[in-house]
């Protein structure tokens, strides 16, 4: 058999927006349902977790802690894509997936991954498999191209441990889900930015249209 034979199908399938939202809702979903459920009847830290200061100087510390480390993971993720050919080649990946996301759909994503990974990791895994465990494990589940370990299983294991940081610190998991919501949000809006600028650009537009969905969202 030729192994060209197949190429037209041999690309991988690429979401819909629409699509990867329905699927995001539900994995993200089942992962909140598990860790809030752990967090309530084996930990007893669902309310303490996310209780929010009465002091405003407290909860703006809070807000303050989560705000710089996202900024820290961020700077952390151009340094990467800067020194990992691998984490650029990801980029580009999730750039064709993500690109043609509305503003709603991006906002939608980084809220629902926030939660879902949070809760389960950092809520309900660190307390019984410690800060070092769950960030591996963190890592593990964002593996790379067809399926390996790769330069972003490093970034997000590193993201771990700050992130487990910022909970042992505060006890609370309002830090970590700022944090993890602005790290996705700038994500995703500068890959949809990307996204963009790359389809104003002559012939680029072919070649990417062969890998994206069939239907780019037009919202603003």
């Amino acid at each position: 058999m030729n192994p060209r034979s197949d190429d037209s199908n041999s690309q991988p399938e690429i979401l819909t927006p629409g699509e990867l939202l329905r699927k995001s809702v539900l994995i993200y979903g089942v992962m909140a349902m598990i860790g809030l459920t752990v967090m309530r009847l084996v930990h007893n830290n669902l309310a303490s977790s996310f209780v929010w200061p009465h002091d405003l100087a407290a909860g703006g510390r809070l807000v303050v802690i989560g705000v710089v480390g996202a900024g820290l993971l961020l700077i952390a993720s151009y340094f990467f894509e800067d020194w990992f050919p691998s984490y650029r080649e990801l980029k580009a990946q999730v750039t064709r997936l993500l690109g043609p996301s509305s503003v709603v759909t991006a906002l939608t994503l980084s809220l629902i991954t926030a939660v879902g990974e949070e809760t389960l990791f950092r809520g309900a895994l660190q307390p019984v498999a410690g800060i070092f465990v769950a960030s591996l494990l963190f890592g593990i589940l964002h593996m790379g191209r067809d399926g390996l370990l790769s330069a972003w299983s490093l970034w997000a294991f590193l993201a771990g441990l700050l992130l487990g940081w910022m909970y042992i610190a505060t006890t609370s998991l309002w830090p970590c889900l700022i944090a993890h919501f602005l790290v996705n949000t700038v994500s995703i809006l500068n890959l949809r930015r990307s996204y963009r600028n790359l389809m104003t650009i002559p012939g680029a537009c072919v070649a990417v249209r062969r890998l994206e969905p069939d239907h780019v969202s037009e919202d603003e």
